[in-house]
Formats: C-alpha cells, structure tokens, sequence
C-alpha cells in the first residue's frame, strides 16, 4: 500500500544571481512497511527533500501526498498537528527539553495534542529502546546515544505513519551510530514503521532496504533490496558532510 507519493516537488532559495534550486522535479513514491535511505554528496537536497516531506517546509512548486492527504498546501497549523500525529521526525540534535525526564520526553507530542500517551505502549517502548532504568533521568543524565534513543522514543510515541530521520547518528560515535542504524532496522521490522532516512554514510545505507541516490536536486539512481546496492555510488567525501539543518522543537509547535 502507498504511503507516501512525491510529484514532481521543485524547491527554489533566493532571488535573481542568488537563486538557487535545491531540488528539481523530484517524482517517487513508498510503500507501506519500506525502510528508505537518501543519499547525496553535500548540498544534493537530500536533507531539503525530508525537510519538505516532514511539513518543516514547503516546496515552491509540486505536490507531496501522505496516506492521499496532500500536505505541500497545508496551513502552519495544520502542519504542525500533522507533525504531532502523522509524521515523527529525528535530527541529530536529540532536541530533548532539558527539564523533562526521559518518560516525559517521550509523553511530549501526546500532551500537545492534549492527549494521554497510552501507558503500555509508553512501557513497551522504554523496555524495547533499553530505557526502563533511565525512565526518570534528565538529559543531561544521560550517553548522546542514549539521548537519541529518547528522541526515537518519542517519535514512535505517536505511532506515525512516517518516520522521518535526517543524519540520525551525526553527533555519535561509531560504535553507537551502528547501534542507532540497527535500531531503525528493528523498528522497520517488529512494528512494520515506514521509514525514510537521510545519511552520507553508504555503509548505513545499506542497511535499509531501499537507497535513492540524489544528486545536484534530482534522483539519480533508486535501489531496491533484490538490486546490488554496491553499484550506488556517493560522490561525497566525508570531510565535506552536510550540516542539517537545526531545527527546535520545531516538529511539534
């Protein structure tokens, strides 16, 4: 079943000399239950492209369909509840509120929206991303690894339709990125989450099932699983990393 369509979303910065087009007439789609990765060299438009699909912002011409409601002409408003309830979005900032705990954290898009997040699937989700034992720790209490997990956490706490992730595991080390990767492939498989993940490592990227390569704003390659996912190439040196943009608390408000 299609959970997402793109159709031919075009994304233009500045004016004039300084126009710049970030992404040029993108068309994709994904099914239900994918685990996608986007990869690009800096300043592809991958981090642009989820930026668009998460409702951060709107692209200047196309349209972006998720579960058939499309999103591109939304109102502020109604981008921010559907960041709430229908799309979870990760950075590699944790954005985690300071003064909160990790339950707390987690609870946050639930209160909201006014709402009580359900208590098992809070507990299932604390068992499940390791947390039980740090449940009422702060932030600042806590391994970067551990912070990302809580922002996993509250990600899935909605159980969104979409699980958005831009460069996840930038501020990690390596030994916990390739956990925070592994984590992705087991949310993708025991609850089915769709999920769309934007990395300039290949080696992650393998890890999904599916890579769209994008290159100067437009998808170059898209290879499924039964493909060789050896013959993406990235023409990226990882000096030269992009630097998401950072965004706070901005996926609720």
């Amino acid at each position: 079943m299609e959970i997402l369509r793109v159709e031919g979303i075009t994304k233009v910065y500045g004016k004039g000399d300084n126009q710049v087009t970030a992404l040029d007439s993108i068309h994709f789609s994904v099914e239900k239950g994918e685990f996608v990765a986007i990869v690009g060299a800096s300043g592809s438009g991958k981090s642009t492209l989820l930026h668009l699909l998460g409702g951060v912002d709107k692209p200047s011409s196309g349209k972006i369909f998720i579960e058939e409601q499309e999103i591109s002409s939304m109102k502020e408003k109604d981008l921010a509840e559907l960041r709430r309830t229908k799309v979870a979005l990760i950075y590699q900032f944790y954005n985690l509120l300071p003064v909160l705990t990790v339950k707390e954290n987690m609870e946050l898009p639930s209160s909201l929206d006014k709402k009580t997040m359900d208590e098992k699937w809070n507990q299932e989700l604390l068992s499940f991303l390791g947390l039980e034992k740090r449940k009422d720790h702060l932030p600042s209490e806590l391994s970067g690894g551990e912070q990302q997990r809580v922002a996993i956490g509250r990600a899935l706490s909605i159980k969104p339709s979409l699980l958005l992730a831009d460069e996840a595991t930038g501020n990690l080390d390596s030994k916990s990125a390739a956990e925070i990767i592994n984590l992705f492939k087991e949310i993708n498989q025991k609850y089915g989450q769709t999920i769309l993940m934007v990395t300039h490592n290949l080696e992650q990227a393998k890890q999904a099932n599916r890579i769209i390569q994008i290159k100067d704003g437009k998808i170059v390659s898209d290879t499924k699983e039964t493909e060789t996912k050896e013959k993406v190439e990235l023409q990226n040196d990882s000096s030269k990393e992009e630097t998401p943009k950072e965004v706070v608390y901005e996926e609720f408000i």
